[in-house]
């Protein structure tokens, strides 16, 4: 599945974009560790590095989207 969020403030982005790395981050062993000892795994991956903002097109239509921000998340299949 994928989960995906419109922001409109920059801290409402903050968040979002801490979130889906922390939903990435798979192993928290060290590195000088032979084998993984947590048992941690990725949730999944995000899709957008950067946010998707709004188009010249949707901006003449709507002005309020000016501030929108989407990002995406897709869960990984196990």
């Amino acid at each position: 599945g994928r989960f995906v969020i419109i922001t409109f403030h920059s801290l409402e982005d903050r968040m979002v974009k801490q979130k889906f790395a922390a939903l990435c981050r798979g192993c928290t062993c060290p590195p000088d560790f032979p084998v993984c000892m947590c048992g941690k795994k990725s949730k999944g991956r995000v899709v957008t590095r950067k946010p998707i903002l709004p188009s010249e097109e949707e901006l003449s239509e709507n002005k309020r989207s000016k501030s929108a921000k989407l990002r995406v998340f897709e869960k990984s299949r196990r």
